[in-house]
């Protein structure tokens, strides 16, 4: 993870002043909450690390808490992620953020809450292996695409417990795009190779 001072981006000045190591590949998006504070999603692929890389990313985790502005150690907290006996875990999906909350699909199918302060998961669900859909909040309903070919909505009224509201089937094939979401309609394609998009009565 790198981080650029751009107050003088214009005159092609940007230096970097924060970077972290986590040992992974890191695909996705970091999230970041009203106080500056990193999310980040981190993949675990040991056929394609050295071993370096390995102990590194077992270390910090695959889901970190990172704080910028410190002098010391950025790493707040870490979640691992790994599943003993499985080529690749981790996360390609990037976190969504609400009410102290983060929410993440993982490689292994899992959508998981995790509190924000502690980060210790506090709720999952499961929603397919291979799951790389990033999960979005719109309102207090989170919508998750999942490789089990469905799409999902769950009431944020508890973000420590999210609750199911309904669930859309689109024909069994793995949903890896992430929803947008516009209006009263989402939107996403699938490996099927069909944009589809959703709205009320769907």
């Amino acid at each position: 993870m790198v981080g650029l001072d751009v107050s003088q981006v214009r005159d092609g000045v940007a230096p970097i002043v924060f970077d972290y190591y986590a040992g992974g590949d890191i695909d996705a998006t970091p999230a970041i909450d009203a106080e500056g504070m990193l999310y980040v999603s981190i993949e675990h692929e040991p056929s394609q690390m050295g071993s370096f890389e390995r102990e590194r990313n077992a270390e910090v985790g695959q889901l970190v808490k990172l704080d910028p502005y410190t002098d010391g150690d950025p790493r707040l907290w870490g979640v691992d992620l790994t599943v003993p006996g499985t080529a690749d875990s981790g996360s390609w999906a990037s976190p969504a953020l609400y009410a102290d909350h983060v929410y993440l699909t993982t490689h292994q199918g899992q959508l998981i809450a995790v509190d924000a302060g502690s980060g210790e998961v506090v709720w999952s669900d499961e929603v397919g292996f291979h799951s790389w859909s990033s999960p979005v909040i719109v309102g207090d309903v989170l919508v998750a695409a999942t490789c089990l070919g469905e799409v999902r909505a769950y009431s944020l009224s508890d973000p420590a417990s999210p609750e199911p509201l309904w669930a859309v089937g689109l024909g069994g094939s793995c949903l890896e795009s992430t929803p947008a979401v516009w209006g009263s309609r989402i939107f996403l394609g699938a490996r099927d190779g069909f944009m589809r998009a959703l709205g009320p009565g769907s």
